[in-house]
């Protein structure tokens, strides 16, 4: 497959596309998986961030990481964090946009296991590589990669990525329609319900 991490894009929890951007899905499968050397950027968690920021780096605190915003993106992490890093989440892109300034508020990187995980106080995609950057990571050197973000990474990461795999966990922006709950649509209606049919009407104005 070549050499570079694994990038694991979260579509369906995408702050580009309005969701929260909070979501554990993708996150609690890493650490379930116990990956080596992976990192996720980034869960939006101000309250984490906050209690990272007053701790400062080189100290463990007990975290809730996470689902704070609706049981759709997933349940929060309780778990056991070391704070690595600080930052004011002020930095500028190199991919995508280059130039552009990104000033996300205070910022974290937390190591929960084995993975490098950073939190913010801000909501946002993933641009490009930068991100990681600010905060003493060199994606290059990781086996996996995993960010919220659903096509805009791609200018950041598709040249160094080994492989691509996007993640559909329930969210907002999933597109499997079955996640998100509906009460006013009849039924049964395709793609929810796959035994549905429709019988085409005729043409209104056919030429005979």
């Amino acid at each position: 497959m070549g050499e570079g991490p694994v990038v694991i894009n979260e579509t369906s929890d995408n702050p580009g596309g309005g969701t929260p951007g909070d979501g554990t899905h993708l996150l609690r499968a890493l650490l379930e998986a116990q990956l080596e050397n992976a990192c996720f950027g980034y869960i939006c968690d101000p309250e984490t961030c906050a209690a990272a920021v007053a701790s400062g780096p080189g100290r463990t605190i007990d975290v809730v990481l996470g689902g704070k915003t609706d049981s759709l993106h997933g349940e929060p992490i309780r778990c056991k964090a070391f704070v690595k890093s600080v930052t004011d989440g002020d930095f500028k892109l190199t991919r995508w946009a280059p130039g552009l300034r990104m000033s996300l508020g205070p910022m974290a990187r937390l190591v929960v296991n084995s993975v490098d995980v950073i939190v913010g106080s801000k909501r946002s995609q993933t641009f490009d590589p930068e991100l990681f950057h600010l905060h003493g990571i060199d994606v290059r050197r990781y086996r996996f990669v995993a960010l919220k973000s659903s096509q805009h990474f791609r200018a950041g990461f598709d040249d160094i990525a080994r492989a691509i795999v996007t993640a559909d966990t329930p969210g907002l922006l999933s597109q499997r329609m079955s996640v998100l709950e509906r009460h006013r649509v009849e039924r049964p209606i395709w793609p929810i319900d796959t035994e549905a049919s429709y019988t085409a009407l005729p043409a209104a104005n056919a030429v005979g």
